[in-house]
């Protein structure tokens, strides 16, 4: 049995797992299908991707080729085709052969090149940003912050617990 794997979402926006499974299936586009032989992997990775293909299974088609059978030919048996016509084809070389001649005689002028360089263009100039007279900071005067005493609790002595 085989499987007939079809994209029908996008993996833009999906975990990256999805969208190596998506590829590592033949997938990657929308609407691009795949057949795949039915078994645990290819299962998982459907499984792992389902939201995104649609899944059909394929029952596969049993093909029994007939055998071809060649029948035995006489060479005696079998009609000859006619032979073609030697002198055109002879005349059509000679010509060929002629022309290529003609151009062999004729003397083949050199063609030089000249390779057209460009101007080099001048570097664009660096704007020099116009020096000022450095500001003076002044640090601000911070003033100590006024901390509260910390209360402390007093001490249980003998005598305070006396007089309860």
């Amino acid at each position: 049995m085989k499987l007939k794997v079809t994209q029908i979402r996008s993996v833009i926006g999906r975990k990256e797992d999805q969208k190596r499974t998506i590829i590592a299936l033949g997938l990657g586009k929308i609407n691009r299908t795949r057949i795949h032989d039915d078994n645990p992997v290819i299962r998982g990775m459907v499984f792992k991707v389902a939201h995104l293909v649609k899944i059909e299974e394929i029952k596969e088609k049993k093909i029994t080729k007939k055998p071809v059978v060649k029948k035995a030919i006489d060479k005696k048996d079998t009609p000859k085709k006619a032979a073609p016509k030697k002198t055109a084809v002879k005349k059509e070389t000679t010509k060929k052969a002629t022309v290529k001649k003609a151009i062999e005689k004729k003397p083949v002028a050199k063609k030089t090149t000249i390779k057209k360089v460009a101007p080099k263009k001048a570097a664009p100039k660096k704007v020099v940003p116009k020096k000022t007279a450095p500001k003076k900071v002044v640090p601000k005067k911070t003033t100590p912050k006024k901390v509260a005493p910390k209360k402390v609790a007093p001490k249980k002595t003998k005598s305070s617990e006396a007089k309860k």
